[in-house]
């Protein structure tokens, strides 16, 4: 049953751990709850400069939908939504590279993000670099987005197989980035979207580590999304916690008859 923004609410629980081995964690996430809008980066750079181009990018990102889309978004087809998306990713992309430029110790920084933004009509779904986009619809977890990297593109070109590209070398290179060059082409799209659907986003610290099948069993097993995401989070850790680990559920709920959705 596809369902319109009037007759939903979104339950949302975010993470973000260092991890077992970094020194600083790169990662950031934000909601802005009023705009049904979620979006995590996940930085790269020297010298803390990833950590900046992630906080740019989400913090101007953030803005630009609070200035640019009415909150509740009635009047706005979702096809200009979009538009709307896409446009703002590729202005902070010129903003994060631009700061890049101007001070020598934030040359060549960047960053991966990964947004979603519920409409009346549906999920708008963005991303840039290889942090990805997860939906949970009756219990089978789906990857939605497709990797920005080489290993994807080897893939996509048959160069490759899945067995050689668990195996591959430079899988974490990734072949796009917000603010590591003047120009970039984010990838978006949308969806119908169904009660009790479970969107995840996470940076490569979580699926880097964990299988889509442990992922699965987990948010199938936790009886909340906080507990989820902590669970989440936890087992990357264990597994080795190599990078920073950041995750943001997000689930499409019904109104009790009790609640006031005026």
């Amino acid at each position: 049953m596809v369902v319109r923004s009037s007759y939903y609410k979104i339950l949302a629980s975010g993470i973000s751990d260092i991890g077992s081995v970094r020194q600083n964690n790169e990662d950031m996430w934000a909601e802005v709850s009023d705009y049904r809008f979620f979006i995590l980066a996940d930085g790269m750079g020297g010298h803390q400069a990833g950590e900046i181009a992630a906080k740019e990018t989400v913090n101007v990102l953030c803005r630009i939908i609070q200035k640019k889309i009415g909150p509740s978004m009635e009047v706005e087809t979702l096809s200009s939504v979009q538009d709307t998306l896409r446009r703002a990713i590729e202005h902070v992309n010129l903003v994060v590279f631009k700061m890049g430029r101007a001070q020598p110790e934030l040359r060549g920084m960047g960053t991966t993000v990964c947004c979603l933004l519920f409409h009346p009509d549906g999920v708008i779904l963005a991303h840039v670099g290889d942090s990805r986009i997860y939906r949970m619809r009756n219990k089978i977890l789906t990857q939605i987005t497709q990797d920005h990297s080489l290993v994807c593109d080897l893939l996509a070109q048959g160069q490759i197989d899945n067995r050689q590209a668990d195996e591959f070398m430079y899988k974490n290179i990734i072949t796009k980035a917000i603010g590591t060059e003047p120009r970039v082409t984010p990838s978006l799209c949308s969806q119908e979207i169904q009660f009790d659907d479970i969107y995840l986003m996470c940076s490569d610290g979580l699926s880097d580590l964990l299988t889509i099948e442990e992922m699965q069993n987990i948010m199938i097993t936790s009886s909340s999304l906080s507990i989820a995401s902590q669970a989440l989070v936890a087992t990357a850790n264990c597994k080795g916690g190599f990078d920073n680990i950041t995750v943001v559920l997000a689930k499409v709920e019904g109104f009790n008859e009790q609640e006031d959705i005026s």
